[in-house]
């Protein structure tokens, strides 16, 4: 059986799941594979690697999409046999975010009312861009000043990512005070991406970068990792400690300490 058959079975299935869009538009590029027999595919994952520009990351996920499709035929019987598909080596994780200086020239670039409100939410929040665009007013409570990024009301609600429920800082407070809250959403739009090309040309950052700066601050100023992973909606502190523990000042200090010559 051909690759693309069991792509054509695994773009069914997504149509009803959370990832369907992202998921369906790598689909479209693992096409490329898709004259090739099951029980030869994996020989070709070398080739479709050497032939990508892409990051580690991104051919990863693209990798991951495809064993997706294997397994869910695989199970379902459409399949007797289930290739391995070797991935790349998982890059470190990102280190990129913005200081203090890169935070006010930023700021300063936006001339799009409804990319700035993005952005100063996303900073002063430390959520994740769906989950800010998707905000609706009766999310946010000013009589206990929480924010709660959870929509149960959104299809496939329990397979999201993890999203904070963040205390408001007053500045916060003020800021969403100053908007009409009668609209049920907090933004008029859906996407910021045509917005955003301006900025990423610029400061060349994506608007994940906002939500690393965020964490990356909270541990530079000592913030315990339980309570940054509480705000980003992490599970556990494992990730959270994983790729931000490193910033605090705090860092391994006392072990350093017995370490002399």
């Amino acid at each position: 059986m051909q690759v693309n058959k069991i792509l054509d079975v695994y773009c069914h299935h997504l149509e009803n799941t959370i990832s369907k869009a992202r998921a369906l538009g790598i689909v479209r590029k693992l096409r490329v594979l898709g004259k090739h027999d099951v029980r030869e595919v994996a020989k070709h994952i070398d080739a479709y690697v050497k032939g990508s520009s892409k990051s580690a990351g991104t051919i990863n996920r693209e990798l991951g999409v495809l064993q997706a499709a294997l397994r869910y035929s695989f199970k379902r019987g459409v399949i007797d046999f289930l290739p391995i598909i070797q991935k790349l080596p998982s890059p470190p994780p990102r280190s990129q975010f913005l200081d203090e200086g890169g935070i006010k020239s930023l700021l300063s670039e936006i001339k799009n009312a409804e990319l700035l409100k993005f952005v100063k939410i996303a900073l002063m929040t430390g959520q994740r861009k769906t989950a800010i665009l998707t905000l609706r007013w009766e999310q946010i409570d000013f009589n206990t000043n929480l924010i709660d990024f959870n929509d149960p009301t959104a299809p496939l609600s329990h397979r999201m990512k993890g999203r904070g429920i963040v205390p408001m800082s007053s500045a916060l407070r003020e800021f969403l005070s100053g908007f009409r809250q009668d609209s049920g959403r907090v933004f008029e739009v859906k996407f910021i991406d045509r917005h955003w090309r301006t900025i990423r040309k610029k400061f060349k950052i994506t608007p994940h970068i906002l939500r690393h700066t965020v964490a990356t601050q909270l541990a530079q100023k000592s913030v315990p990792m339980q309570q940054i992973a509480k705000i980003l909606g992490h599970k556990n502190t494992l990730i959270t400690e994983k790729v931000y523990a490193k910033y605090s000042p705090e860092f391994c200090r006392d072990a350093v300490k017995h370490l002399s010559v």
